[in-house]
């Protein structure tokens, strides 16, 4: 048969216990508080982040933009231009 353990005076066990239990709770709470703390900071990291990829691609959009807007300039006048070397060639 298995030895059974003395057991140790019922107050003084639930005291420590109780003491134990709020410490751990006190530790849990500021883990907690410094979880969220590390959240927000890299929320706004990110914030910051997605701002900037933003500003990048309207940056290349806007570039985009305007080089065909350029280009269409450009094949306008080279077709002005074969018209008038066709008609110097035919004259």
């Amino acid at each position: 048969m298995p030895e059974r353990k003395k057991r140790r005076n019922s107050k003084a066990s639930g005291g420590s216990l109780t003491r134990s239990i709020s410490l751990l709770r006190s530790e849990v709470r500021l883990g907690q508080q410094e979880l969220h703390t590390r959240l927000d900071k890299l929320e706004n990291k990110i914030d910051t982040r997605s701002d900037q990829i933003y500003r990048h691609i309207d940056g290349f959009i806007k570039l985009h933009e305007t080089l065909d807007i350029e280009m269409k300039v450009l094949t306008e006048q080279m077709k002005r231009l074969e018209e008038r070397v066709e008609r110097l060639e035919a004259s």
